[in-house]
């Protein structure tokens, strides 16, 4: 059952009404911003809503059955609007991002509101880096999700949450970043640089990178190819959405194989989410991952009947 206040749905009630939806998108972080469809800015619950670009809502569809709802707004950036930029959505800071559609008397804010609907912030785009296409899903989206995991040998957990989870690892990953500064770009200044962390042992292959200043800031972890301990020189997998410059604070740490010996490496295999002692027949042997891990069965421990 919604809720909706006595004095909005008494103006619900008339023959005419001054009603506009309000989009608050609320960012892992708590910073908010939001969009209306009013042709005015409208400064409700201390959050402005901007109408220089708008937002067009899909229709929403809900019925008590808990069938999954269906929404998504668009809307167009040409430039900054106050709370987000496209270097946000580029460096992964809408990642995580919550969202309420909201309905309003824009007339008389008074009046409270009603929630439309409510839900986590999806794929998040730009285009010709001036359009910014939020995904909005409904929680009930959730419904849809599978619970429990999947056979592997190999660890299922995301290396560094808490251990009280379904995908939890209980190493604490915090601990192991290393700060550093560019210090030298290489031709591909958005993948290979060197940088002030020389010498790390060991060296953080598989390992980690995040950008902590410039415009490629943000939350997001980028996977390292290639480390010199000698020069410091980091190669990443994926390019960044920006070319670096030198001065760009950056942080490294080494990252989790998925293998057992990893895990005791980290005193930390009673939380392995793994099953390393499945059998593996020779065909596939070698493509199955983690299929020669010291101490776990290969192809030809298979007892053939």
């Amino acid at each position: 059952m919604r809720y909706i206040p006595p004095a909005l749905q008494a103006h619900l009630d008339q023959p005419v009404t001054t009603t506009c939806l309000l989009l608050l998108i609320r960012l892992a972080d708590g910073r908010e911003f939001g969009l209306t469809t009013l042709d005015r800015d409208v400064i409700y619950q201390g959050v402005t809503y901007s109408a220089a670009r708008g937002f067009d809502p899909s229709i929403i569809a809900t019925d008590t059955s808990l069938s999954v709802d269906n929404a998504e707004g668009y809307a167009l950036l040409a430039g900054d609007v106050p709370g987000i930029t496209i270097e946000m959505v580029e460096t992964g800071q809408m990642d995580n991002a919550t969202w309420q559609q909201l309905v309003v008397n824009w007339s008389d804010l008074s009046m409270g509101h009603a929630t439309i609907d409510a839900g986590d912030v999806g794929k998040v785009t730009t285009k010709d880096g001036m359009v910014y296409m939020p995904e909005l899903l409904s929680y009930v989206m959730r419904l849809r999700q599978a619970i429990g995991g999947v056979w592997s040998r190999t660890c299922r957990a995301t290396f560094g949450s808490p251990a009280n989870s379904q995908t939890g690892c209980g190493v604490d990953a915090d601990a192991l970043w290393v700060s550093g500064e560019v210090t030298a770009l290489d031709d591909e200044p958005r993948r290979v640089f060197a940088g002030s962390t020389t010498g790390m042992d060991p060296a953080p292959i598989p390992g980690r990178v995040r950008i902590t200043s410039g415009r490629n800031a943000g939350s997001r972890l980028y996977q390292v190819e290639a480390y010199s301990a000698v020069s410091g020189t980091i190669g990443l997998l994926e390019p960044l959405p920006f070319p670096l410059e030198v001065g760009d604070g950056y942080e490294i740490r080494i990252d989790c194989p998925k293998t057992p010996d990893a895990c005791r490496a980290f005193n930390n295999y009673l939380n392995y989410k793994g099953e390393p002692g499945i059998p593996v027949g020779d065909g596939i042997e070698m493509l199955t991952p983690g299929a020669d891990l010291p101490g776990g069965f290969s192809g030809s421990e298979v007892i053939d009947d």
